[in-house]
C-alpha cells in the first residue's frame, strides 16, 4: 500500500519487564493494534511494529518501535480515546502491564512511499543548526531512491530529529556535520500496515 497524503507518525518506542516473554509481549502489541484498527478511530490511516536494537531512549536496550499513522494533529485525540476505551481498553491494558518502559515521539512525513519494508535500517539524524534541512534530506533521500524521510515535530520524542527509513541494511549518504545512529529493525509478524 503507498500512501501520497501529507501524514504524520506517532512512533512508541517501548520495551517489556525483563522476565515477559517475548512471543507473548510481540503477540498482545499485534493484538492491541488489530484491536485499534478495527475500531477505526477518525484520521488513523494504520499500525504496526518493529522489534529493534538497542537505543539511548531504551536504555540502551533493546525493544520495539511501533507507528501509527494519522492524518494530522487532530486524529492524535481520537487515538487517545480509541485506545483505552471499549473492546480496545482491554488489550491495551495487557501490552501496558508487560512494559517496564515506553516513550513516544511525533514525526511528520518529509518524502518518499509509506511503505515499510519486513526488515529494514532505522538512520536517526541529527543536523548542525543553522542550515536548511529540506535539500539536505532531499539529498539524503536521492542517494537512496527507496528512502523514506520523517521529521520530529516541536521537539515532542527523545530520537533524533530526522528519521530516514532504508530497505533491508542499504545505506544513505550523510551530509558533512550530520550526526547518525543506524538502528536495524524487523517488522512484527501479522503487523497490519
Amino acid at each position: 500500500m503507498t500512501v501520497v497524503r501529507a501524514m504524520l507518525a506517532y512512533i512508541f518506542w517501548h520495551r517489556p519487564y525483563p522476565d515477559t516473554e517475548r512471543q507473548r509481549y510481540e503477540q498482545a502489541i499485534v493484538h492491541f493494534q488489530n484491536n485499534l484498527a478495527g475500531s477505526k478511530p477518525p484520521g488513523f490511516i494504520g499500525a504496526t511494529s518493529f522489534q529493534i536494537e538497542a537505543v539511548p531512549w531504551l536504555s540502551d536496550l533493546p525493544g520495539y518501535e511501533d507507528w501509527y499513522l494519522l492524518d494530522g494533529t487532530w486524529a492524535m485525540d481520537p487515538l487517545n480515546a480509541f485506545a483505552i476505551s471499549g473492546h480496545v481498553q482491554a488489550p491495551h491494558d495487557g501490552v501496558a502491564a508487560m512494559m517496564e518502559q515506553g516513550h513516544g515521539g511525533l514525526y511528520a512525513h518529509a518524502g518518499g512511499d509509506c511503505v515499510p519494508a519486513p526488515r529494514s535500517t532505522m538512520h536517526w539524524l541529527s543536523r548542525p543548526r543553522g542550515i536548511q534541512w529540506q535539500p539536505a534530506i532531499e539529498a539524503v533521500r536521492g542517494s537512496c531512491p527507496q528512502a523514506q524521510a520523517w521529521r520530529r515535530q516541536m521537539v515532542l520524542g527523545p530520537a533524533a530529529e530526522f528519521a530516514v527509513e532504508t530497505p533491508a541494511e542499504a545505506e544513505i549518504d550523510v551530509p558533512d556535520g550530520w550526526q547518525r545512529r543506524r538502528v536495524t529493525r524487523m517488522r512484527l509478524p501479522h503487523a497490519l500496515l
